[in-house]
């Protein structure tokens, strides 16, 4: 909620009830204000937590009847200093949720990100940012050559 604030954002969001009822509130709510994009956050989810993968393979499945084509990306937002974790847990959204893609975060700090070579060995899933601080602009577009040189730096 904040950060819709902060940038000017719709937020839709209810204090309690079925994730997945909010997800087809806000693809509704985007089709009646003719709104391009919506983003549903599932923050918190661990892949060792059977009900609620599959209460977000529900909300997948419930975004896609409020929207034909729906949902056209599945983005996987990781930690870049959890290590082999990461490559945990991209195995198991991906098995649930067939990602489209991953978001790598706080690469600013001492742990440069290593896990990304062992995600792309075995599970070769785009990396559309990275995150490198803490403000909105340092989400940055990923770029793997420029990566591969930092790391090997």
């Amino acid at each position: 909620m904040v950060w819709g604030e902060r940038n000017n954002i719709t937020v839709i969001a209810q204090e309690s009830g079925d994730p997945a009822a909010v997800a087809f509130d806000a693809v509704a709510s985007a089709k009646a204000r003719g709104t391009n994009v919506v983003m549903v956050d599932t923050a918190g989810r661990l892949p060792t937590q059977l009900h609620l993968m599959e209460e977000l393979k529900k909300i997948k499945r419930v975004i896609a009847k409020g929207m034909d084509g729906a949902p056209q990306e599945v983005l996987l937002v990781i930690d870049g200093n959890t290590g082999q974790n990461a490559l945990t847990q991209v195995k198991a959204f991906d098995d649930a949720l067939q990602l489209t893609g991953l978001i790598i975060t706080k690469l600013d700090g001492t742990a440069k990100g290593g896990v990304l070579a062992a995600i792309a060995k075995t599970r070769p899933i785009p990396v559309y940012f990275i995150g490198v601080g803490e403000q909105i602009e340092d989400l940055q577009a990923f770029n793997a050559q420029e990566f591969v040189d930092a790391l090997l730096q």
